[in-house]
């Protein structure tokens, strides 16, 4: 009977999320661990969204190859940069890409010949007019939307996409919690605050009007006392499990596709998009509320150390004038 009753019990949360549950409690608050029961709590929000980040970063497209050549040959390449050199200049001025040439990858200390890598970048549409060329007609004074991308950023810098897609997920999880702890934080802040408008309150109620004070010290009480209810262990234990349970009000990925001419001008026109290329692509929006537009990229090591080296090479001539 006891076998059965074992077999009946449910298994103990893998170690791993054990792991990721103490990593969130220690950014949240470590007060929670007193809240008996906390990690039996947080396990299963835990993995829900780790789960989620999971998918996140499978979803993401890519791994596109990003390089000088690709420019010319590639439309995605093409109508993500401006020119063969602002490929060269990103690569040249990135952190990431240092980091990797330097073998500071936590995975490998000896960077291999290629690296993967997150590059997100803003999407900017600007309004105008030009001329349009469709087939061996010209129309002029057209309207039109120009499409480009802007501040272009590497992150997560790792030898394969396996590994790249691993850091991402373990990177989305913890911004998701680091959402959470801005929420907490707020809350801190607004008791300070309380604590400081109770304590004026007291002290005018002292000098006269006691009775005419009694309704603002109640309501400063009452809500002194409801956001320090909310930070509680076991309550912020609760509440935090709640947040990871939907992660997805945090943390989106949509798909983006979008029709281009070779000058970067949007094709809206459903006749005209057989004469476009067809850009694939996704945008992400993570608590900032901010949109980029993301896709995992493989680059040559050689192109790399190029790029930097040639960046350097114009620093210094900088310098020098």
């Amino acid at each position: 009977m006891m076998s059965l009753f074992r077999w009946l019990k449910p298994s103990p949360p893998e170690t791993v999320t054990l792991e990721r549950v103490e990593h969130a409690v220690g950014r949240v608050d470590p007060l929670i661990r007193q809240a008996g029961g906390y990690a039996k709590t947080l396990a299963p929000a835990v993995k829900h969204a780790y789960d989620y980040c999971e998918r996140v970063a499978l979803a993401i497209p890519g791994p596109f190859t990003i390089s000088r050549s690709a420019f010319a040959g590639d439309p995605l390449v093409h109508a993500l940069f401006g020119s063969a050199d602002d490929v060269e200049t990103m690569l040249g001025a990135s952190q990431c890409v240092r980091d990797y040439l330097g073998g500071k990858l936590a995975d490998t200390p000896i960077p291999p010949a290629q690296c993967h890598a997150l590059l997100g970048m803003r999407r900017n549409i600007t309004a105008g007019y030009g001329s349009r060329a469709l087939g061996e007609v010209i129309q002029h004074d057209r309207p039109q939307k120009a499409l480009s991308f802007s501040d272009h950023t590497l992150t997560e810098p790792s030898p394969d996409l396996p590994s790249l897609q691993r850091r991402l997920s373990d990177t989305m999880f913890d911004s998701l919690v680091g959402g959470f702890v801005l929420q907490v934080d707020k809350q801190r802040s607004e008791i300070l605050e309380l604590r400081e408008a109770l304590a004026i309150e007291r002290a005018r109620a002292r000098s006269a009007a006691a009775e005419a004070r009694k309704p603002r010290l109640d309501d400063l009480q009452d809500r002194l006392r409801t956001i320090a209810d909310a930070l509680a262990p076991r309550r912020l234990a609760q509440s935090l499990a709640n947040y990871l349970m939907e992660p997805e009000r945090s943390l989106t990925l949509k798909p983006v596709k979008l029709w281009i001419d070779r000058f970067g001008i949007l094709v809206e026109d459903l006749n005209e998009r057989g004469h476009a290329d067809t850009l694939r692509l996704a945008e992400l929006v993570a608590r900032d509320q901010r949109h980029w537009i993301v896709m995992t990229v493989r680059i040559d090591r050689a192109e790399m150390r190029a790029a930097t080296e040639s960046l350097s090479e114009l620093r210094r001539r900088y310098i020098v004038i």
